[in-house]
């Protein structure tokens, strides 16, 4: 057996021309310093060429990739995989599982002379290696898949701790394709540089290619209680490249560190009456409850003859299962994920459910980034945290349900749940909307979503887009308060006041509006704006009202004409409800989010995105029509009491009592 040895990491000064490449390449983000010691590995590796080649790949274009704030990362550059290898690679066993028709010993010289590794093979695939130099491969009778038995998994682990305690193991099954040894590099420096916390991931698969599925690793269907893959998505956001951390997998492609093969408990009777895949796959349950995470590096495909989903067992069930979310007194827990409590609409409606579950005697506590909201009145105190990572941490040691707020806050929550409590998305809106000309931001919104969630969105429309990516979400409306937003006695309605958001960012497209309203010239009405940026329109007819109250805008909608709302997309449209509730006749776009409540002429004026002409026509209408703003400001209140927060809560409780 060939056993490599470990360099020594002491910094030895190189020549001067060396470093100043060093400094030079790529931007001079490689440090002289800091690469002393790497060239010395290099060159006693491969010679002075390897030093050439490990400065050659810090020049040239990386990859689109992104390090997000929550601890996803949308790829590993190829390049760094390169010389990362070339510095810190592990030793590696290959474990070949069966026997191939394939030329297995061309594959191992070529394997072997870009990794230096070992491989244990099965007896009667060693029988066929020819002038394979015996050093290089164990032949192991335990290897071979037999008719009525299969491979088992506690053999090779035992081999391991036997014989190559200090080796990563990487297992290829070899009914599929042999794998490309640069493809089992690139896995290896994810195992090993994805997180930048020592031994966080033991594990790691590549996602597999079987026609139109790629499948990296499984999921818990926690509606259907059941191992899932999911099919070709119907909207393909380029999600399925993303790195993601998974439950389950296959064993072909499957990588385990030294560290995490010593640390997981894994007994015989854990591996008892299961197919090799279904052990490998109980293994990485047992990783994840001792926290130890599998990373299923999705960049890299490798064909597969076939991918079995895992069978559900009652192992699964009890782990996924059984969970506690009540307090000591019965009280049911609950624990909102906040990546900030600025003012917004859907942070408002976030802190609004909390103070309406306190009163109906829930345990709700809000977890964020940021601190205790001064714009309204929040009834709990913020527990704030200074990173994800730290939320993160504090978070899986709680009983509760646990909701994710917004793309961010999905896989700390998720990653929260593994083991304790139950991950809640609550998506008021899909957020690929907010990455307009980002393909790796919008990727990276849509691999955040898993069916180990109890999914729940606002609008119709999300829905759709969700069941576009493979996703299910129950449809719980949002609602307005309605103390705050309703008919003032005494206020006298303008005939000739149009009210709207003032906010310039893109999706509220508030340039139609203005542009709409300009083009009326002298016959243009008064143009009330509320909001943060009163700087956003400057004309004689128009005033700004900065950041008002709820009872300021309540007047301000109960004293408007009509309220006016172009945006682009809306997850759901608040601000509408609060003016239908006002009594204020309302025209919109079709805002995507709006389309489960705003029905064109019967409780509002629906106008085409950027249509401009016909907004101002649609003013001038309700404007000149007394009748038809009376009707619609009936068929507005109508609207609005079907969304008031004692309906909306009364689903939330019984969603969270189902739950609990």
């Amino acid at each position: 057996m060939n056993h490599t040895s470990f360099f020594k990491d002491d910094t030895i000064s190189m020549p001067s021309a060396l470093q100043a490449l060093a400094q030079r390449a790529r931007g001079g983000l490689v440090r002289a310093g800091s690469t002393a010691a790497a060239q010395v590995k290099i060159a006693l590796r491969y010679g002075p060429s390897g030093n050439i080649r490990y400065f050659t790949d810090n020049v040239g274009e990386a990859p689109p990739m992104r390090d997000f704030g929550n601890g996803l990362r949308s790829t590993l550059d190829q390049n760094d995989a390169r010389k990362w290898f070339m510095v810190h690679r592990r030793h590696l066993v290959i474990v070949v599982v069966g026997t191939t028709g394939a030329d297995l010993s061309e594959w191992i010289r070529t394997t072997r002379a870009e990794m230096n590794c070992h491989f244990l093979v099965s007896s009667t695939a060693a029988a066929g290696l020819g002038d394979v130099d015996p050093v290089f491969y164990t032949a192991c009778d335990f290897l071979d898949k037999r008719p009525g038995a299969d491979v088992d998994f506690m053999e090779i682990k035992g081999h391991l701790h036997r014989h190559w305690r200090a080796n990563d193991v990487f297992i290829v099954d070899a009914a599929n394709p042999l794998v490309d040894p640069f493809q089992i590099v690139r896995i290896q420096h994810a195992a090993h540089a994805y997180e930048p916390r020592r031994n966080e991931i033991g594990m790691v698969v590549p996602a597999l290619v079987h026609g139109d599925d790629i499948v990296a690793g499984f999921e818990w269907d926690r509606s259907r209680a059941e191992w899932s893959m999911r099919p070709p998505p119907a909207e393909d956001y380029g999600h399925r490249d993303v790195p993601r951390y998974v439950l389950a997998a296959n064993a072909h492609g499957f990588y385990a560190t030294s560290d995490a093969i010593d640390r997981v408990r894994f007994t015989r009777s854990d591996a008892q009456d299961l197919t090799f895949d279904e052990q490998v796959a109980r293994f990485i349950g047992a990783g994840w409850r001792q926290n130890v995470r599998t990373l299923a590096f999705a960049p890299v495909r490798l064909a597969a003859e076939a991918i079995t989903v895992p069978r559900t067992s009652d192992v699964d069930r009890r782990w996924q299962g059984d969970r506690s979310v009540t307090t000591a007194s019965g009280r049911r827990r609950v624990i909102y994920v906040l990546n900030a409590t600025t003012v917004s609409g859907g942070i408002r409606t976030v802190f609004e459910q909390t103070n309406g579950l306190l009163e109906r005697g829930f345990d709700v506590e809000v977890w964020t980034l940021e601190g205790q909201p001064t714009w309204m009145t929040l009834n709990v105190d913020i527990k704030r945290f200074s990173t994800y990572s730290d939320l993160l941490v504090a978070l899986r040691n709680e009983d509760a349900i646990k909701v994710a707020t917004w793309w961010e806050t999905a896989q700390v929550v998720w990653l929260a749940s593994v083991n304790t409590g139950v991950p809640v998305y609550y998506v008021q809106e899909f957020e690929t909307w907010f990455y307009p000309d980002d393909a790796t931001g919008r990727a990276a919104v849509a691999a955040s979503y898993r069916k180990e969630f109890v999914q729940v969105t606002i609008a119709r429309y999300q829905q759709g887009e969700l069941e576009a990516i493979g996703s299910e979400a129950i449809l719980i409306p949002s609602a307005y308060d309605k103390d705050k937003f309703h008919l003032v006695e005494g206020v006298e309605r303008d005939d000739n006041t149009v009210i709207a958001v003032g906010r310039s960012f893109f999706q509220k497209n508030f340039a139609m509006t203005e542009k709409a309203w300009r083009s009326m010239g002298e016959r243009r009405p008064r143009l009330s704006l509320f909001g943060s940026e009163p700087d956003i329109v400057t004309d004689e007819r128009a005033d700004y009202t900065v950041r008002p109250s709820d009872a300021e805008l309540n007047v301000l909608y109960n004293r408007a004409t009509m309220f006016v709302q172009t945006s682009r997309h809306e997850g759901f449209g608040l601000p509408i409800i609060e003016a239908m509730a006002a009594g204020c006749p309302v025209i919109t776009t079709d805002s995507h989010g709006n389309r489960d409540f705003c029905i064109d002429e019967v409780n509002c004026l629906v106008v085409d995105v950027d249509d401009t002409n016909g907004l101002a026509a649609a003013m001038r209408r309700l404007l000149d029509d007394p009748d038809l703003r009376e009707r619609l400001r009936v068929a507005g209140l109508a609207t609005a009491e079907k969304h008031t927060w004692a309906v909306v809560l009364d689903s939330f409780e019984d969603l969270y009592g189902r739950i609990a």
